[in-house]
């Protein structure tokens, strides 16, 4: 049986990936390294590194800022299959939301307490459904302390706009955070909002199947 790595998305864990299976696969969600101030998002995904085996074919899955890591990782070290689901593979593929908070970066004058509660109250701009919200909330309560101020000027200080590697995109045409219509050729999920991985499991089960036995 093959592994397949897979990284969560901003203050999320492995719950994300609970409803995700791909036939011969085992599915292998990476911890989170302690993310340090300072920096940058190239930096930061070698710290994965050691969680990979690289003397067997590496596989990897990165949902949302984990896809971005995924992509950092896969220019470093030789992945025989990259996977992004709502995700983006460089910052010339980012919306104009993420290009202005980098212009304006409010976020710094926030505690890491109020950065956790408002992540809380816009389950639905990102598309954790109701059922879901109980998880969603558990998963940011896991984050240590300043996960989220460090992992977000990652994001918006990302630097890469050229890439190496081909990687295979699954987006949701419903995305709100990553716009779809910024991806090109993409397997699309329809009605897919950004937290599809949990509530569009079966049909990225089929695709995932698809890309990884194919």
């Amino acid at each position: 049986m093959e592994i397949i790595y897979a990284i969560p998305g901003l203050g999320t864990t492995r719950d994300l990936y609970s409803n995700i299976s791909v036939a011969n696969h085992q599915i292998k969600v990476l911890d989170w390294p302690l993310p340090e101030k300072d920096l940058s998002l190239e930096s930061y995904a070698l710290k994965f590194l050691d969680q990979i085996d690289q003397t067997k074919p590496v596989k990897l899955i990165g949902v949302s800022f984990g896809g971005m890591i995924c992509s950092e990782i896969a220019e470093n070290i030789q992945v025989n299959k990259l996977v992004l689901i709502s995700s983006c593979k460089n910052r010339n593929e980012f919306p104009l939301l993420l290009k202005l908070v980098r212009i304006f970066p409010l976020y710094r004058a926030f505690s890491d307490r109020l950065i956790r509660a408002i992540a809380k109250t816009k389950r639905q701009f990102i598309g954790f459904e109701k059922s879901f919200e109980p998880t969603f909330v558990a998963m940011i309560d896991q984050m240590p302390q300043n996960y989220f101020s460090n992992c977000i000027a990652y994001i918006l200080n990302w630097k890469r706009r050229t890439n190496n590697t081909n990687p295979v995109y699954i987006h949701g045409t419903a995305d709100r955070l990553l716009i779809h219509r910024r991806i090109k050729n993409y397997y699309p999920v329809t009605g897919g909002s950004h937290a599809m991985v949990m509530s569009e499991a079966g049909e990225i089960n089929v695709i995932l199947n698809k890309v990884m036995n194919g």
